[in-house]
């Protein structure tokens, strides 16, 4: 009888397993959480980009969404879990102008801008998602490295503290949020910078629950401007120190 107990409440933890793997590891036909104005947002970006760089790949959706939407562009992104990565290589094996790799986000910046230098001088779009719970965040090296190295750009920071709107789910972990006051001192100062930041409250996503972003739009590139049905819900402001100052759109 024993043993019997023992098969059967084995057989149930390798489900329980199995299941949380599939959750853990699932693939969605969408990025960016689905979130269809950042989505809006997004597009209009990468319109202009010359690639699109990602930290923190997971098992790809994000990577393979782009690549395939967009494949004028090149895609490269990064992802440090081992089967994540495994998982993320079999899910971009079929887009070509995608590349990922098995690094942790800082040495995978360098070495990449190392790789290939023409990511120095074009605009690019820096997707910075290496941020979750477990490990110490990379976020302020990447925003100094991004900032620093190059002179415009574009960067999307995911799970981002909406200032005054709570219903934006966010990062913390360690006592560290993800947040504007996290991330200030390690944006090049002599660089200029706004700040695109969400401002809806309806759920935007059939997977995913509302979570905050920040858009930084840094340097001399084209001005960038919002599409006439996103006015209404994304705001923009500039930044000086640790102040916004509100600025037109």
């Amino acid at each position: 009888m024993n043993s019997w107990h023992g098969r059967l409440e084995g057989f149930w933890r390798a489900l329980l397993r199995r299941r949380r793997q599939s959750t853990v590891f699932a693939l969605h036909d969408v990025g960016f959480h689905g979130d269809r104005y950042l989505l809006g947002l997004v597009d209009g970006v990468l319109r202009r980009a010359q690639a699109f760089v990602e930290t923190g790949t997971h098992v790809g959706s994000t990577a393979r969404y782009v690549a395939r939407g967009y494949p004028h562009i090149m895609v490269y992104s990064c992802e440090p879990d081992v089967q994540a990565y495994m998982e993320a290589q079999a899910n971009l094996r079929d887009c070509g102008n995608a590349e990922v790799y098995n690094m942790e986000s800082p040495r995978f910046l360098q070495f990449l801008h190392d790789k290939h230098p023409c990511l120095r001088t074009s605009v690019n779009l820096y997707f910075l998602d290496a941020h979750g719970r477990g490990f110490p965040w990379p976020l302020k090296e990447e925003l100094a490295f991004v900032t620093g190295e190059l002179p415009a750009g574009y960067i999307l920071i995911d799970d981002f503290k909406v200032p005054g709107l709570d219903h934006f789910g966010y990062d913390r972990y360690d006592g560290d949020e993800c947040s504007l006051a996290h991330i200030s001192d390690s944006l090049n100062p002599r660089r200029r910078y706004r700040l695109w930041l969400p401002k809806y409250k309806e759920r935007t996503s059939r997977h995913h629950p509302l979570r905050g972003w920040v858009l930084i739009d840094f340097g001399d590139q084209n001005a960038f401007s919002l599409s006439q049905n996103l006015t209404e819900k994304v705001g923009v402001v500039g930044l000086s120190g640790l102040a916004y100052q509100t600025c037109e759109a």
